[in-house]
């Protein structure tokens, strides 16, 4: 271990200054500082040089959220190994032509196991059957295996796409009368700033409980959410760091965090009818039955 710890380099680049990245900066800084030399960068400090010269050998580039996770692989790199943090897995299937680069790519993703969103509707929605959702290209490349979770948890997926934000609002009308819950996913052409409101509204007026994936969607008006803290996600990647391997670049496999939170706005569930766990032992037999 001492001699594959030696030489390497790590360089976080931070997507974002909100606080969120910083937690993830802070959770993974703090664990591999004793090992590694650690660089953290804001995206809008850095010149497209700068990205380029932490692409050598021994440097493990760690970009945290979409952005900076873009904008590095947009240029091509070709040396370093890149573990991505907070980045949902549509966008990161999305970029074309990535592959796995030999074994030198990880991420942790930043949303949810379907299964386990999947089980989370089954137990606060036991008599939901129909699961809708709005997914942009990003996502559709993973919907034969939503399809196949689904079928196994005995639910059935009511699908509509959209190429752009402005399609949300119809999608949205042709959505709702055939569902029984709404599950949001992160994908910034379907879930932003411009449609959160409007996609919360309309499941609320037609009485359609929403599952949201952070617990700011959560707090505006989403009834409940599984989440996974930015400090969660920082220690699952510096479980994946602590096996890189500054000699041959190796990183494990990218995953989902094993952390997960159970988020509930309580008077959207009580205007829905809805019962969710009162104290934390019950909300430990729920998380239990999701694992």
């Amino acid at each position: 271990m001492a001699q594959a710890e030696s030489g390497g380099r790590v360089n976080i680049v931070l997507s974002e200054s909100a606080p969120a990245y910083r937690e993830v900066a802070a959770a993974f800084s703090s664990a591999l500082a004793k090992r590694y030399p650690v660089q953290i960068d804001l995206l809008d400090t850095l010149q497209d040089q700068d990205l380029i010269r932490m692409d050598s050998a021994r440097e493990l580039i760690v970009p945290v959220g979409v952005r900076a996770m873009r904008r590095l692989y947009g240029l091509h790199p070709a040396h370093a190994a890149i573990l991505t943090l907070m980045a949902p897995r549509g966008a990161v299937e999305s970029m074309s032509g990535r592959g796995d680069m030999a074994g030198r790519d990880s991420v942790v993703y930043i949303d949810q196991p379907f299964p386990r969103s999947l089980a989370f509707i089954r137990m606060l929605l036991p008599r939901a059957e129909h699961v809708g959702l709005i997914l942009s290209g990003d996502r559709l490349g993973e919907l034969a295996a939503y399809r196949q979770a689904s079928a196994h948890a005995g639910m059935d997926l009511v699908i509509e796409t959209v190429a752009t934000p402005l399609d949300v609002a119809q999608a949205m009308q042709r959505l709702l009368p055939r569902v029984d819950v709404f599950l949001m996913l992160p994908d910034s052409k379907v879930v932003n700033e411009n449609t959160v409101r409007l996609i919360l509204l309309a499941s609320y007026r037609q009485q359609i409980p929403v599952i949201g994936f952070s617990r700011g969607l959560t707090n505006a008006g989403a009834v409940a959410a599984v989440v996974s803290d930015p400090d969660a996600i920082g220690r699952e990647g510096v479980a994946l760091a602590k096996y890189w391997n500054p000699e041959t670049g190796a990183l494990p496999p990218s995953r989902y965090t094993s952390e997960f939170s159970l988020v509930f706005n309580r008077l959207v569930a009580r205007s829905l009818g809805l019962i969710v766990p009162e104290d934390g032992r019950e909300l430990g037999r729920w998380r239990k039955k999701m694992d």
